[in-house]
C-alpha cells in the first residue's frame, strides 16, 4: 500500500541558497548573517534579513529546536544593562511574564548596530513577542518582526511614529516641566540639562519638557550638555564641562541617576561646591543608590512596577490578537525630594 502524501508536505523548504539568490549575496554571507559573532557588513545583513523574511526562511537551528521547545517565548531586549534601572526593569518584566505563562529570553545590545545583529537570533528563537528597552530602534528590527508577525512593545521610551509600534513609558515630558517648577520655586534660575545621548535636547522627551517650561517662564536659556553615554564617568566629565568656568549653572537636571551621581561627586569633591546651596542636582529613575548616603539625590521616580505590568499586559494582548493595533500608554512620574535641592522656605 502506498501512503498518500499531503501536498503541503511536498512543498520544498526554503534554503540558505534561495535566500542568497534573492538577496544577491553568496551562501556564505547568509551563513554568517545567522551565526552570532560572525563578520558581515550592515548592508549585507540588511539584504539577507529582508530576503529571509520575504521567503519565510528559517535557519536549520529552527528545524532542530522548534519541535523540542514549548513556545511562549518573549524576548526582552535591553540596550544599557549597566544602568541599574534596566536591571530592575528586567526583574519586574520576568516576574510579570511568568504570571502570564511566558518564558523570558534576554538580549543585550547597546548600539543600533548591535540591535540589528540581534535580528537573526530573534528569527532563530521564533519569539512570540519582543519587549524592547532601547533609545533607538533600527527600522530593520521593526520590519523583520512585522514580517514574521512578532509583536513588539517598547518600554521606558515612546516609539517613533514611523515605526508603528506599541509603547509604555513614563510621562517624561510632563516630568521635565515639573522639575523646572520645583527648581524655580526653590530659588534657582540658571538651569542646565545633562543628556546621556548625542544630539539636541529635543531628542529626549524629558529634556524637551524641561526646555519648554524654561521658555514659558522666560528664564535665562538653559545650558545643554550631551554626555553621549549614560555612565558615572560621563556624568563626571559633564561636571567639568559645566562647572569649570565662572558662568556656571546653579541647577542641573540629569537624564538619569547614573549621570547625576557622577556629576554630583565631581561637583562636591573637585569643585568644592555645596549641594544644594551652591548647586542643585536632580536625576531621573530613582535607582537604589539615589536614596543612599552620601547622595540622597532628588530625582524623578518612574512608576516601574506599573509600567512593566502594563508592558506585559500589552504584549500578551497583542500576541493573542490576530490584528494587533499599536497603543501608547503614558504613566505619570513622581518627584522624590531628598537633599540635592533646597528645602522649601
Amino acid at each position: 500500500m502506498v501512503d498518500m502524501v499531503d501536498d503541503d508536505k511536498l512543498e520544498r523548504r526554503v534554503t540558505g541558497a534561495d535566500v542568497a539568490n534573492a538577496a544577491g549575496v553568496s551562501p556564505s554571507a547568509v551563513s554568517r548573517t545567522f551565526t552570532p559573532g560572525a563578520s558581515v557588513s550592515p548592508a549585507t545583513r540588511d539584504r539577507v534579513l529582508r530576503a529571509a523574511v520575504a521567503l519565510g526562511y528559517r535557519p536549520h537551528f529552527i528545524a532542530r529546536s522548534s519541535r523540542e521547545r514549548h513556545g511562549n517565548l518573549v524576548g526582552i531586549l535591553i540596550s544599557d544593562l549597566g544602568n541599574p534601572w534596566y536591571a530592575m526593569a528586567v526583574q519586574r518584566l520576568s516576574q510579570a511574564l511568568q504570571e502570564h505563562a511566558f518564558h523570558a529570553v534576554l538580549f543585550d545590545a547597546n548600539t543600533p548596530d548591535m540591535l540589528t545583529r540581534i535580528v537573526p537570533l530573534i528569527l532563530q528563537y521564533q519569539l512570540d513577542g519582543l519587549l524592547i528597552g532601547a533609545p533607538d530602534m533600527p527600522l530593520i528590527v521593526a520590519d523583520v518582526c512585522a514580517g514574521t508577525a512578532t509583536p513588539i512593545v517598547m518600554f521606558g521610551r515612546l516609539s517613533k511614529p514611523e515605526l508603528g509600534l506599541s509603547s509604555v513609558a513614563c510621562d517624561d515630558h510632563q516630568s521635565g516641566r515639573e522639575v523646572v517648577d520645583l527648581l524655580v520655586e526653590r530659588g534657582y534660575q540658571r538651569l542646565a540639562y545633562l543628556g546621556g545621548e548625542a544630539g539636541p535636547i529635543a531628542d529626549t522627551r524629558r529634556g524637551e519638557g524641561f526646555a519648554e517650561r524654561v521658555r514659558e517662564l522666560r528664564l535665562p536659556p538653559i545650558t545643554n550638555v550631551s554626555a553621549s553615554e549614560s555612565s558615572y564617568a560621563a556624568g563626571g566629565r559633564a561636571a567639568d564641562a559645566l562647572l569649570g568656568h565662572a558662568q556656571r549653572p546653579d541647577a542641573v537636571f540629569c537624564q538619569n541617576d547614573v549621570l547625576a551621581i557622577g556629576f554630583l561627586d565631581v561637583a562636591r569633591n573637585r569643585y568644592g561646591l555645596n549641594v544644594p546651596d551652591d548647586l542643585a542636582v536632580v536625576g531621573f529613575d530613582d535607582i537604589p543608590a539615589a536614596s543612599q548616603f552620601p547622595y540622597q539625590l532628588t530625582t524623578v521616580q518612574q512608576p516601574l512596577d506599573a509600567m512593566m505590568t502594563e508592558a506585559v499586559s500589552l504584549i500578551s494582548h497583542q500576541i493573542a490578537s490576530s490584528a494587533p493595533v499599536p497603543e501608547t500608554r503614558l504613566l505619570p512620574g513622581r518627584i522624590i525630594e531628598r537633599q540635592t535641592v533646597r528645602s522649601p522656605v
